[in-house]
């Protein structure tokens, strides 16, 4: 489902909220409207309509993108690469680098990393992060500011790794048939696809409140609310930040964002349908870890905990909560 505005009267429809002042309820989609919604342009001319593109990852929400994403990933990502690179090597591209927090951590071990995003924000984040983490080895991370859905990089990669959901962020079928198919363009014979799939709690309405000290003096609440339409195969959620500064609150933040539900095998096919065999598929969650009492360390262990996860962490061992698979498919001769 999709927000609609008009390029004229500037009249907008958000096909999951309907609209209350006209009496069209919820999930009615925008080609269905009847003319008198909107009393301005009465819904008439042809390609005025047009769905709203994704909002940018911006303000708060690449600010505190690191402290609630935590470690999902880095360590897993790493570690398989690493092996990958005993056999030969490895060129990655990470789709949705974000703040680098995974292909920073790859060309700190001497992994070569090209990172695409379309926030200049959190590029601009990941650029500084790149000058204090990577000192004699930033020529090893590349960062460009691209669409991946318009993705052109003139160049073949032996990985590709699309994690955190950023996939489903290609809504219709065609969207993301239109996506493998340049992720194929840019993937070297034999070359592997890793792609993150986020599957949201099972119900169709949910919630997720994360809070930490951020800066050291702000407490900050990071508010997931979010719906599950499985007619449409799309789920959306809210993120609220909401930050306390001395107890005093500050001005909230507030996005909204909506991703293709898409499980497991319906990505496999998917993926064989455009050229890629799939070698794995597991769920990619951790599921515990001993605490003992008496355990200390010498000096800091960035492996230790490998919990997190954008926008919700997962809670392990909780029944029905969200969820993170990770499929691997290598590409093919046609």
């Amino acid at each position: 489902m999709s927000v609609y505005s008009c390029t004229v009267c500037k009249f907008r429809y958000d096909e999951w909220l309907g609209d209350t002042k006209n009496g069209v309820p919820p999930g009615v989609p925008f080609p269905h409207l009847a003319g008198s919604v909107c009393t301005t342009c009465g819904m008439e001319g042809e390609g005025r309509h047009q769905p709203l593109s994704e909002t940018k990852y911006a303000g708060l929400e690449a600010t505190y993108y690191d402290q609630f994403a935590g470690k999902a990933g880095i360590a897993f990502y790493r570690d398989w690469l690493l092996q990958e690179n005993e056999k030969n090597p490895v060129s990655v591209l990470e789709l949705g680098v974000g703040t680098g927090r995974i292909a920073i951590e790859l060309a700190r071990n001497e992994l070569p990393a090209c990172g695409v995003d379309w926030s200049p924000e959190m590029l601009e984040l990941a650029e500084k992060k790149k000058r204090r983490m990577l000192k004699k080895k930033e020529e090893l991370l590349e960062l460009i500011e691209q669409d991946m859905h318009e993705l052109d990089l003139g160049r073949s990669f032996s990985h590709i790794l699309l994690p955190e959901g950023i996939f489903q962020q290609a809504h219709s079928r065609e969207q993301q048939r239109q996506l493998l198919r340049r992720l194929r363009e840019h993937t070297t014979e034999d070359g592997i696809v890793a792609i993150d799939l986020l599957l949201p709690p099972l119900k169709n309405k949910w919630s997720f409140l994360q809070r930490k000290y951020v800066f050291p003096d702000r407490m900050v609440y990071q508010r997931v609310e979010g719906e599950t339409s499985l007619a449409e195969q799309q789920f959306r959620y809210t993120l609220t930040y909401e930050t306390f500064l001395e107890q005093v609150e500050q001005p909230r933040y507030r996005v909204e964002r909506q991703l293709a539900l898409l499980m497991p095998g319906e990505l496999s096919l998917l993926l064989e349908s455009e050229g890629f065999q799939v070698i794995n598929s597991f769920e990619n969650v951790p599921r515990g870890q001993q605490i003992d009492r008496e355990w200390q360390t010498d000096g800091y262990d960035m492996d230790r905990w490998q919990y997190g996860g954008y926008p919700f962490a997962e809670l392990a061992g909780a029944s029905g909560t969200a969820t993170r698979w990770t499929i691997f498919a290598q590409k093919i001769k046609r």
